[in-house]
């Protein structure tokens, strides 16, 4: 009976290890050090202390263009766009509200709940 749960025990432990050198380590070591992250995205201090938009993800893409604050949004995937600081509608086929600091590059790449 104790050989069993030993046995169970080190494979628990072993499947743990394996999760986290698969999954949790690659995350952990990609992440900017630089940057601070919220739900939405990230965002670091700009350079030269202009505000900036950058949209990484298009909601999949079949939603039309993408619209900022009511205007098209004329920058590419991944294109560092000036923007004005303070609260920011995103849409495409919805809508995400982000707050985007004075003097920092925030980078939007999710739209989910």
């Amino acid at each position: 009976m104790l050989k069993k749960f030993i046995i169970t025990l080190l494979i628990l432990l072993s499947l743990s290890i394996i999760y986290i050198s698969v999954f949790a380590i690659p995350q952990w070591l990609n992440k900017d050090p630089d940057a601070f992250y919220e739900l939405r995205g990230r965002y670091k201090d700009s350079p030269d202390g202009k505000t900036y938009l950058v949209i990484e993800d298009d909601n999949g893409g079949n939603c039309g263009p993408l619209i900022v604050n009511g205007k098209h949004w004329p920058h590419s995937l991944n294109e560092k766009g000036q923007i004005e600081p303070g609260e920011v509608s995103i849409e495409c086929g919805t809508w995400m509200g982000v707050d985007v600091r004075a003097g920092t590059i925030y980078y939007f790449d999710y739209w989910g709940p």
